[in-house]
């Protein structure tokens, strides 16, 4: 789950990046630099966040189903029965 959060995150902060060039590319057109040419362009940054997205929609998550059972007990054993809640 932790690599499909970062995936994610990585692939949003790419568009950000993607947006930032932008801008920077529509004041290199006024100076003439080719648009091939700004730097750190990623040009597949859409088509990665959305690969990255369905991944992370198809993930399940158990701990959903495990809380109901775990309502009456201790913390102690919670703790115990969910590994990442210590």
């Amino acid at each position: 789950m932790t690599v499909a959060v970062v995936a994610v995150n990585n692939a949003m902060s790419a568009i950000g990046v993607n947006f930032g060039l932008h801008n920077g590319y529509v004041h290199a057109l006024k100076k003439k630099t080719p648009y091939a040419e700004v730097p750190l362009l990623i040009r597949n940054a859409e088509a990665e966040l959305n690969t990255t997205i369905a991944c992370f929609d198809s993930l399940t998550f158990p701990v959903v189903n495990d809380l109901p059972k775990l309502v009456n007990e201790p913390l102690s054993k919670i703790k115990d029965s969910l590994f990442f809640a210590g």
